[in-house]
């Protein structure tokens, strides 16, 4: 853990096979026409893309630095001419591909497009591409404040938290997978979500990683920058 302005920073207790997320309107698009990350920038594809804000944390973000990190500037030039439409709320983004304004869309997960899907509109999640796509640690990132007023009542809610129990509630509340070996998370498949130990070896979830301070200073950061640069 490390001191951050007055805060302490713990790791991080959350591992997914992949961030959230890609989705596609199935009257649009086929999963056959968007298996790597070059399918992307098919001319068929211009004004039909959906991209949460990587100008601002989130899960925009993450997806555009693992761009940004394994593809390279040129290809996020080529991908911001697709006339990408680019906002901070998921909920609109969700909404537009389930109105068929947009063929696919990434940045958003479970949690906005599981009212359509439910509702019987034509959303699916897209899978992953070749190239793999960022491991996440979604909200799973824990956090205090540096001398806190009850320390023993930290203590106490920290190591609940950390617990199998409290990993078994947490996990199925959110849908994140936790990294803790004893809570069973293989289920989350059925509702879209794969926790990273399930489906990725250390190794793999190593290259994979797009979270921590390593990923944050090298790649979220300055992707960040270049994404103001581009997007106007």
């Amino acid at each position: 853990m490390d001191n951050v302005s007055g805060t302490r920073l713990f790791y991080s207790f959350i591992a997914t096979k992949s961030t959230e997320g890609h989705w596609y309107n199935t009257t649009l698009a086929k999963p056959e026409e968007l298996r790597s990350l070059d399918d992307f920038l098919d001319p068929k594809w211009r004004g039909k893309i959906g991209l949460s804000d990587p100008r601002v944390a989130g899960s925009g973000l993450s997806v555009w630095s693992f761009l940004w990190e394994n593809k390279g500037e040129e290809y996020l030039k080529k991908l911001v001419q697709q006339d990408l439409f680019v906002t901070q709320n998921l909920r609109q983004l969700a909404e537009a591909l389930a109105k068929a304004k947009l063929a696919f869309t990434l940045g958003i997960g479970v949690a906005q497009t599981e009212p359509f899907v439910k509702a019987g509109l034509p959303v699916k999640s897209l899978p992953e591409p070749r190239e793999g796509s960022p491991s996440s640690n979604g909200y799973g990132s824990l956090a205090i404040l540096k001398n806190p007023p009850h320390p023993n009542a930290t203590k106490i809610f920290v190591n609940w938290l950390l617990s199998k129990e409290g990993q078994e509630l947490y996990s199925r509340t959110l849908l994140h997978g936790t990294r803790r070996l004893d809570v069973d998370t293989k289920w989350m498949a059925r509702e879209g979500v794969e926790a990273a130990k399930d489906y990725l070896s250390v190794k793999a979830n190593e290259r994979l990683r797009n979270y921590l301070e390593d990923k944050c200073v090298d790649v979220r950061l300055k992707s960040q920058k270049f994404a103001e640069k581009v997007l106007q």
